[in-house]
């Protein structure tokens, strides 16, 4: 499978780039602009990866070809509208694993339409402690988990290391553990992760 990448951190297109590549897909261009990555990308991508900002320009640039976004956060309406509106084939979380993330590109460019990690009404209840985190923690958590460090998951996140420590310290302090190595025990707990299946993506 050939993929573009549209992504404004440089370094979360990267990682998965590599993630894909593992995989035995090829990646024809990467970017954070629609426009310029169409024309970069004139091999005819089977599939394109695009992050919210670019998913909203999709109405003026759409094609035949499948695309799935990239979600920070579940809550984001624009990304559901898109899907619920025939306008994007995916939608996946960010949060999830690098393999969920290969296995919804792979469904989508067979011709599925995908949506992990939608916000859902009658979803299992998670526990008391799970359900004080904030979706931004939730991300830093799974982040760590799969052994990102703070500077990465600064630039994945877009946000400052000094703004990731703090997240990294409110989760430790809800999940009433102390230091990072513990997370990973914690959040399978708390049924937030598979620690397995994150091992099996070989990113820790």
């Amino acid at each position: 499978m050939r993929l573009a990448i549209c992504e404004e951190y440089w370094l979360f297109a990267s990682v998965l780039a590599a993630a894909f590549e593992r995989h035995g897909h090829e990646i024809v261009a990467t970017g954070d602009d629609l426009q310029q990555l169409f024309e970069v990308a004139g091999r005819s991508p089977d599939l394109y990866l695009l992050d919210v900002p670019a998913a909203t320009d999709l109405l003026r640039h759409r094609d035949r070809t499948p695309y799935v976004v990239l979600l920070a956060d579940p809550q984001d309406d624009r990304a559901w509208q898109a899907f619920d509106g025939g306008v994007v084939e995916g939608v996946v979380s960010k949060a999830c694993s690098l393999r969920a993330v290969i296995e919804v590109a792979e469904l989508v460019a067979r011709g599925n339409h995908v949506a992990e990690g939608r916000p859902s009404a009658d979803r299992r209840r998670p526990r008391p402690v799970v359900d004080a985190l904030t979706t931004r923690e939730l991300q830093v958590l799974r982040l760590v988990v799969q052994g990102y460090n703070t500077e990465q998951m600064a630039g994945i996140l877009g946000v400052s290391r000094h703004t990731i420590r703090t997240h990294v310290q409110q989760v430790l302090r809800k999940l009433r553990v102390h230091g990072r190595g513990k997370l990973a025990r914690a959040a399978a707990d708390a049924g937030l992760v598979d620690v397995r299946e994150l091992a099996a993506d070989g990113h820790r």
